[in-house]
């Protein structure tokens, strides 16, 4: 069911085209991605030789080699230049990223929880993932607390549509909205959510940002993640509320963060058909970087994924002694 505002019609500039790719299917029965990882190696594997991306076949040299499409330090998503590649070219490429599970919905697998996650982005994010929530509520699904993991990022007046939160802020005599938890707060507030859905103990994250090297950073998930930790929550079933692609980065970030104590699962929107090449490939490096700096427990793992991936691209057992030090 698609959100209606009970607020003067403004529009959107994107933040509600038809969320469909006529060749995209629902990956409900896909597992998660943060304890799969030989499923990564042949799909990573193509995807950067499509882009002729040297890599030694191992997952580790593969993330390495994946990190040039990472967004500059305090660099956001929509200042990255877009990537023109051919529609044959492009094809191909998404159906890697769709292999990769970073394309079409995802649903939850249970219809329980003790905890809803919904992740930060844009005001039009926002609303996308409140839309998808709103589906899934129709469906069944229930929680205990909604938790919205949110920061005191400024808004973008382009990004954000901050001219339409201000019209709306004051058609109902409500506070402007300057930040992203700003925008969360009306737009939960103006949502024309299911009563029920309204009732459930909600919280707001605002987290802080910080300086680093001289950047200013907005928070990211890890860090909305480690401030309402801070809270001491009681474990308890979670599910993580997203959209593509960025359900692996943050459903890893996420699985990393909680403790064991606390159960994870995900559920994203599609893409928009909106979505550029770039924010794909920056949203797969970003997820490779985390899947790589955290499991370090798993070390022994990814190196029999190298040993056996290499061997499958060296059928002769040539070396690639060669290749892995021309790799970047």
């Amino acid at each position: 069911m698609k959100l209606t505002w009970k607020i003067p019609t403004y529009q959107w500039s994107y933040g509600l085209i038809v969320l469909i790719f006529s060749s995209i299917q629902a990956f409900s029965d896909v597992p998660s991605a943060v304890s799969n990882n030989k499923h990564l190696l042949e799909p990573l594997s193509q995807l950067l030789n499509e882009f002729d991306i040297p890599h030694d076949g191992c997952l580790s040299s593969m993330i390495e080699a994946s990190q040039q499409w990472r967004r500059k330090p305090a660099q956001e998503r929509w200042e990255l230049p877009d990537i023109n590649l051919s529609a044959e070219k492009t094809h191909r490429v998404f159906q890697l990223l769709k292999q990769l599970r970073m394309t079409g919905s995802i649903e939850p697998p249970s219809n329980q929880y003790d905890y809803l996650l919904l992740l930060g982005s844009t005001a039009p994010g926002m609303l996308h993932r409140l839309q998808h929530l709103t589906e899934l509520w129709d469906k069944g699904l229930r929680f205990k607390h909604l938790i919205f993991l949110v920061s005191e990022r400024p808004l973008h007046a382009t990004m954000d549509q901050s001219d339409v939160l201000a019209k709306w802020a004051q058609a109902y005599e409500l506070k402007p909205a300057k930040t992203e938890t700003d925008a969360a707060i009306l737009l939960h507030k103006l949502a024309d959510l299911p009563i029920a859905l309204k009732a459930v103990p909600t919280e707001f994250i605002d987290t802080p940002g910080h300086v680093r090297q001289g950047y200013w950073y907005r928070p990211n998930t890890r860090d909305t993640l480690k401030h309402w930790l801070k809270q001491k929550p009681v474990p308890g079933s979670t599910l993580v509320i997203t959209d593509q692609p960025h359900g692996n980065y943050q459903e890893t970030v996420v699985r990393q963060e909680l403790p064991e104590t606390f159960t994870v699962d995900l559920s994203t929107g599609s893409a928009k058909p909106s979505t550029r090449m770039v924010i794909y490939l920056d949203s797969l490096a970003l997820w490779l970087h985390n899947l790589g700096l955290h499991n370090l427990s798993q070390q022994n793992q990814m190196s029999d994924l190298c040993e056996t991936n290499a061997k499958k691209q060296h059928p002769t057992g040539a070396s690639t002694s060669a290749q892995s030090q021309a790799d970047p």
